[in-house]
């Protein structure tokens, strides 16, 4: 009989590779990170101690060390920066209220006193205007009484010229200019004038300051006849360009009506019209004609 062989027996499989557990792979990243930063900081300390032992020869004192001495100064001299407050615009004082009730019949009586004086200021402002002019001055901003008394030191210091001693003028002076504005009625419409060179600058289209007061003495004609039709109309003497003073006309006449359509409010038909030198109302032979020609004509129909 033969024995039958005797089986192999095989080694045990190796075992696997151990890996590494997360929790060390995340302390050691942290270990890095910690002495990353405390290196930094020691190296911070070192160059700090270098630049004071062995400093810079350099006028220009390193920023750190400046905002720490501003800092130092600030809180040694006790200036606390204060916030920029902006000025608040002064508050409108109150209109003080009636002491006493009035009836209907005084508050008319009233409003037309007041309506009168209104009227005589503006013509006062109006021949103002005119009497500063004539002088070569504009004062619309002051008070009228600085205003008046200017030109009463103003007319006081003009001393007359001599005949016998003094030069005679080459041309003679010009006509005095009167701020009222001329009034008629034709037919069914009212027709206001006012002399140009009392409005307007010599060879400007944009209102003298103080025109306004001389124009606003129309407000209450135009306002009384609601949604009528105004019609301004300008003029100029004969001198210079024909077709430039037509422009001039119309460019003046259209000033006016910017500034009495704004005055006045809406619900009116406004018309402009420039004529130029070719409607004069004298012939244009002197210097008092020519003004009395340089004119604007505010027309008011109902």
């Amino acid at each position: 009989m033969t024995k039958s062989a005797k089986p192999r027996t095989q080694p045990p499989p190796p075992p696997p590779p151990r890996r590494l557990p997360g929790l060390l792979f995340v302390g050691t990243m942290v270990f890095n990170l910690l002495l990353l930063g405390v290196g930094s900081v020691l190296a911070w300390f070192l160059g700090m101690a270098i630049a004071q032992v062995y400093p810079k020869p350099s006028a220009e004192v390193p920023l750190t060390e400046q905002l720490l001495r501003q800092q130092q100064n600030r809180g040694s001299e006790g200036i606390i920066p204060q916030p920029v407050v902006s000025p608040s615009s002064p508050s409108p004082k109150p209109i003080p209220a009636p002491s006493q009730k009035l009836t209907d019949p005084q508050r008319q009586q009233l409003q037309v006193q007041l309506q009168q004086l209104q009227g005589q200021l503006n013509t006062l402002m109006g021949k103002t205007a005119a009497l500063e002019t004539q002088f070569g001055s504009s004062r619309p901003t002051e008070p009228l009484e600085e205003r008046l008394q200017i030109l009463e030191q103003q007319l006081a210091a003009a001393t007359p010229t001599s005949a016998a001693g003094g030069k005679k003028p080459t041309q003679p002076s010009p006509p005095p200019i009167s701020a009222t504005p001329e009034r008629r009625q034709n037919s069914n419409t009212l027709v206001v004038t006012f002399p140009s060179d009392v409005l307007f600058d010599v060879g400007s289209t944009i209102l003298r300051p103080g025109a306004n007061v001389i124009l606003d003495t129309i407000i209450t004609d135009i306002k009384t006849y609601k949604g009528s039709a105004v019609r301004i109309v300008g003029h100029t003497d004969n001198q210079g360009n024909p077709q430039q003073n037509l422009d001039l006309s119309f460019s003046r006449a259209e000033a006016v009506m910017k500034y009495l359509s704004e005055a006045a409010g809406t619900g009116y038909h406004w018309v402009a019209i420039g004529y130029g030198e070719n409607r004069p109302t004298v012939n244009n032979n002197s210097e008092n004609n020519r003004q009395l020609n340089r004119r604007i004509e505010v027309a008011i129909t109902p």
